[in-house]
């Protein structure tokens, strides 16, 4: 656990939810989150059942930033509040240049400074859901703004509306999440030229990989039979057959954002 640390070091108030007071002791033990921080929702494990809970705290309307736990790191593009272009003039040849640019480092303060900009674009979308680049490689990252794409799940600027998370969707969460938001309003927000950068598939909460795909791959059949028109199956090497899925190409032609 080391967001709420970071957190702590950038002076931003926030609130760690765990589900057990067993749980709030650990971590409390650990060093890692100050006790008063730390609230227990009582709610069953998954990260599902806690982000309701988030929800549940909110006032219809309002907006919050969601992280996860093991957050390293936020990155922006080095001229992010001076660009003006609609599309970077990233290549394969300079593609190296602009992985550098890219790698400007912010606090999660500015991160939360970043997402606060945006609402009064997303209010006039009628979006709810804001997420941020997922990956590093730059040839994807031309464009600042991405629509009805992947918003990964590290880091989340959530609107609270009537919906609320799918508790049959635990590990792929914000595959779902994503779905969902693009089913209800049509939209969901992307601001790629920020990354923040955490762990993947460690041990402990919900193990690494090999402990997770018995579930991963139920969740995953559970959320192509539910999203058929938004979700398919997509091959991943190394992985089994239908454990992976992803959001079907061209859902950002669907609905142009105003």
């Amino acid at each position: 656990m080391t967001t709420s640390m970071m957190l702590e070091a950038d002076g931003v108030d926030h609130t760690v939810l765990c589900h057990l007071p067993s749980d709030a002791v650990k971590f409390a033990a650990g060093d890692r989150v100050y006790p008063e921080r730390l609230l227990v929702t009582g709610e069953p494990k998954g990260l599902a059942n806690n982000r309701n809970f988030a929800l549940d705290m909110m006032e219809e309307g309002e907006w919050a930033l969601f992280l996860v736990d093991d957050l390293q790191q936020c990155y922006e593009l080095d001229t992010y509040g001076e660009e003006t272009r609609e599309a970077l003039p990233i290549t394969f040849e300079n593609q190296n240049e602009y992985r550098r640019k890219f790698q400007k480092k912010i606090s999660t303060a500015e991160l939360l400074a970043r997402a606060e900009e945006a609402i009064p674009m997303l209010e006039e979308m009628g979006c709810a859901l804001l997420g941020w680049a997922g990956f590093e490689n730059p040839i994807f990252r031309k464009k600042k703004w991405g629509y009805n794409i992947l918003a990964d799940g590290r880091a989340w600027l959530v609107k609270k509306t009537h919906l609320r998370f799918d508790g049959n969707a635990q590990l792929i969460d914000d595959l779902c999440w994503t779905a969902k938001n693009i089913q209800e309003f049509g939209i969901v927000a992307v601001d790629r030229w920020i990354l923040p950068k955490c762990k993947r598939y460690t041990a402990g909460g919900y193990g690494g990989l090999d402990e997770r795909m018995e579930q991963k791959l139920r969740e995953a059949a559970y959320l192509v039979t539910t999203y058929p028109d938004l979700i398919q199956f997509k091959p991943k090497k190394g992985w089994p057959d239908n454990s992976h899925v992803a959001l079907r190409l061209g859902l950002n032609k669907k609905r142009k954002p105003v």
